[in-house]
């Protein structure tokens, strides 16, 4: 069980470590995932204004890594 823990932990600390290596475009609190692997299009102020934009994609749409409020 130790072991398990010190994999997942590993496994977390690779997931922040790619985190700060994404590349933010704008300054709003929600983002766009772009197609290119590792770049975010942060153009919203809300994530309902990201999902409408993008209802009728395959989009996803996340909080911007950069912006310090949470909604």
């Amino acid at each position: 069980m130790a072991a398990l823990a010190l994999i997942n932990g590993a496994c977390v600390a690779n997931a922040r470590a790619e985190v700060t290596s994404v590349y933010v475009a704008g300054k709003g609190k929600y983002c766009k995932e772009a197609v290119v692997n590792g770049y975010l299009d942060c153009f919203y102020a809300s994530f309902d204004a990201c999902q409408k934009r993008y209802k009728s994609q395959d989009v996803r749409c996340v909080p911007n890594p950069n912006s310090n409020t949470l909604d």
